[in-house]
């Protein structure tokens, strides 16, 4: 049972509602209206917190209407009462108030639905892609959040159609299949001609399955392809010339839409030095179709996190699909006790300590790992699943050994327990506390299909 406790910060207004933490892989965040906010675990999908904001008027319902439907659907009648007594109950005795806990079907659902939107952020299937929006509409219109699928909907619309258009549409699988058909009904009313088209499209996939003949060009849609086996080959064997210097393409920093995300933190960027006292070259692909003029607001920059401090940045350069940027620092590489390289905006950027960067690098390493276990097609479509598999396990290595760093046996333990379930190299640590342990069996639920990544573009 997946139960949260209900606490009041009195100071900022909002009830919490706390389950167990955010494993491995940290939490994927989904606002389905104003005043709740929830929180999923990215790894099992368990629901891990929600905050609701409140108001204490006295005689009044402490929550919207909207978020009171939700809280009634999610935690069930009871759920209103709970929060209002968690709110008007002292501090000393609200320890003593009934647990909630979500009701599945709507969980798992919300659950698939913010698991995706983490999944777009870092994916290297570009945020554009109509799949993307596609499946967004199709969970939302699920879920009851009319105004998040119908502008799903919208985004995906002509994009979808084309695409299958051009590509045909007889080879969908039947989830891609049921969400392109929401998509048309919810634009139906509004773009009646555009949804017709994509009807259209999906009835020569009908027409496909009976046999019919569809005269259509196969096409694939566009998207990144990469060797798997390569990216693996590269994590076992190349190193970084200078041991202290790391690097990161984080996503919170950068701007969304415009470089090519890699399979792994490692391919996020593409780093060259010329020996210790020479520049440090920075290669970051760029994503299809990406507005080129914003990077003129970004730039690079070398620093140290131990004194916080820039030792060398640039501006970005654009030579055909690459954005690249030249470091020079002012003293050998070799007398840094560590050096990461960071791509952020050209004013207002902190620098952050280096155990911030260790979480933040544990958290995309453990994205990558997966997304490698889920193998998607559309990403290399050439690569055996044994290279998938050799890519997850590396990643979750990567992943336990920044966990480390940072500081955090727990994470890094979990780290190493998914990466001994798929490598027979490596071995299982014991749990070093009952919280990594109980984590490690909890009971996953599944996740969305991310069909950007098995279809492409």
């Amino acid at each position: 049972m997946n139960d949260l406790t209900p606490t009041f910060e009195r100071e900022s207004g909002l009830v919490v509602l706390e389950g167990r933490p955010a494993g491995v892989a940290g939490e994927a965040p989904l606002t389905p209206m104003a005043g709740l906010n929830l929180a999923f675990d990215r790894a099992d999908g368990q629901l891990c917190r929600a905050i609701i904001t409140v108001c204490e008027t006295p005689g009044a319902i402490p929550v919207s209407e909207q978020v009171g439907e939700m809280l009634d659907r999610l935690f069930g009648p009871e759920a209103l009462s709970v929060v209002a007594r968690v709110v008007t109950t002292p501090r000393k005795a609200s320890r003593a108030t009934r647990v909630l806990s979500p009701e599945p079907g709507l969980a798992e659902t919300l659950s698939s639905l913010a698991r995706l939107d983490a999944a777009r952020a870092t994916s290297p299937i570009p945020p554009g892609s109509p799949w993307w929006a596609a499946e967004a509409a199709e969970l939302s219109e699920r879920v009851g959040l009319v105004r998040r699928a119908e502008a799903e909907a919208r985004r995906a619309l002509v994009k979808l159609a084309g695409q299958l258009e051009a590509s045909g549409a007889a080879v969908l699988p039947e989830q891609a299949a049921r969400a392109a058909r929401k998509v048309a009904a919810i634009n139906a009313a509004t773009e009646p001609a555009a949804a017709g088209r994509l009807r259209a499209a999906l009835g020569d996939a009908a027409s496909a399955r009976s046999g019919r003949p569809v005269r259509r060009p196969a096409v694939p849609p566009p998207a990144p392809v990469f060797d798997v086996g390569a990216e693996v080959e590269r994590l076992e064997k190349d190193r970084p010339r200078v041991p202290a210097l790391h690097w990161m393409l984080d996503p919170c920093w950068g701007p969304e839409g415009i470089f090519q995300a890699g399979l792994s933190p490692y391919s996020d960027l593409a780093i060259r030095c010329e020996g210790i006292h020479g520049p440090i070259t920075v290669e970051a692909p760029l994503a299809p179709g990406a507005d080129r003029d914003v990077l003129s607001g970004y730039q690079v920059r070398l620093v140290d996190p131990s004194i916080r401090r820039i030792l060398a940045q640039a501006g970005f350069t654009v030579t055909g699909s690459l954005a690249q940027a030249e470091l020079r620092p002012k003293f050998p590489l070799d007398e840094l006790p560590e050096g990461w390289i960071e791509v952020g905006p050209a004013t207002g950027w902190h620098v952050r300590g280096a155990k911030t960067r260790r979480i933040r690098r544990a958290l995309r390493w453990a994205d990558a790992a997966l997304r490698a276990q889920r193998a998607p097609a559309a990403l290399a479509p050439s690569s055996a699943r044994g290279d998938w598999t050799a890519l997850a396990a590396a990643a979750w290595e990567r992943c336990c050994r920044d966990w480390a760093a940072a500081g955090d046996a727990d994470r890094a333990y979990l780290a190493a327990r998914r990466q001994a379930a798929i490598d027979p190299g490596s071995y299982a640590p014991r749990a070093p506390s009952v919280a990594a342990a109980e984590l490690v069996y909890q009971e996953p639920i599944d996740g969305p299909a991310y069909l950007a990544e098995i279809l492409g573009g």
